[in-house]
């Protein structure tokens, strides 16, 4: 029992950083970034050539991983989303993310090196592979070093995401450019910029995770719009609006994935895992950590 669990929260940092990034754009530009999942599957192959042809260790991996999807961000925003958002509204962004889930999906089975098959990525805790943690003298429960690499790597990110976000002057920028862009105009923040900014965060987020995950799920392969979906799922059970309830969310999705495909087929537990979006939905739409908005005549 306690393997699984510790699969599931090691599954669900995954979808804990895609819903984080999902949450970090949706209050940039107001629309769901259907792509999210495409970018960690994209971060993890560019780790992946970080590793095989620069022979670098996995530390350099993940750091040129996440500064390449910061770039890709960047360009997301600039070159796709803002030309987007100028003729055709927030429908034509939530459009332009959805195109982009298909431009990434085969557009990355064409590059040499990568294809449309899943591939190993070398871990971050050594030769060392795996520990045993002794339940009692019955048993235990066997658990990756990779998984620990996991969450330590996870809680490192969402410091780094507090601090840049409640500590420095452009985190606090960002912030009132997402909440209230006229506002935020009016005392000499560019909304452009931060918008761009809090894109390319998001989007690094999805590589880094993809990245982090990646010794363990291996990295490509085409199931990057069911990640998308299962973060989505992560965030509106966590709160959509909540940072702190994304990545509850994503363990929460993540341990009930584990603990369903143990006793069930892929082909029924991940329809279960999906319908827990529309019962969150029907029961508590702002989720677990959402606050109930009063609305009056």
């Amino acid at each position: 029992m306690l393997q699984l669990l510790i699969a599931g929260l090691t599954v669900g940092s995954e979808f804990a950083l895609i819903a984080l990034g999902i949450h970090i754009i949706l209050r940039a530009t107001r629309v769901v970034n259907f792509a999210q999942g495409e970018f960690s599957i994209v971060g993890g192959l560019i780790a992946l050539t970080c590793a095989e042809v620069l022979h670098a260790n996995a530390w350099f991996a993940l750091a040129g991983a996440t500064l390449a999807g910061f770039v890709l961000g960047l360009v997301f925003e600039i070159v796709v989303l803002r030309p987007a958002g100028r003729t055709g509204g927030e429908a034509g962004v939530t459009i332009a993310t959805i195109g982009a889930v298909f431009v990434l999906l085969y557009g990355h089975a064409l590059v040499p090196g990568w294809g449309s098959d899943s591939h190993p990525l070398p871990g971050f805790g050594g030769p060392a592979n795996i520990v045993i943690l002794s339940l009692s003298k019955d048993g235990g429960a066997v658990v990756q070093v990779q998984s620990l690499w996991v969450f330590a790597l996870l809680i490192a990110a969402l410091a780094a995401l507090y601090v840049f976000f409640e500590r420095t002057y452009y985190g606090k920028a960002i912030r009132a450019a997402a909440e209230n862009p006229l506002g935020a105009r009016l005392v000499g923040i560019d909304v452009n910029s931060a918008r761009a900014i809090s894109v390319a965060l998001g989007i690094a987020l999805a590589a880094y995770g993809g990245t982090i995950i990646g010794p363990i799920t291996l990295v490509g392969g085409a199931a990057g719009f069911a990640l998308t979906i299962k973060g989505f799922v992560a965030a509106i059970v966590g709160g959509l609006e909540s940072p702190v309830g994304c990545v509850a969310g994503g363990f929460v999705v993540g341990v009930l994935q584990v603990f369903l495909q143990s006793r069930m087929s892929y082909d029924v537990a991940d329809p279960l895992v999906y319908s827990v979006l529309l019962l969150m939905l029907l029961v508590r739409p702002q989720g677990l950590f959402g606050r109930r908005d009063v609305v009056r005549d």
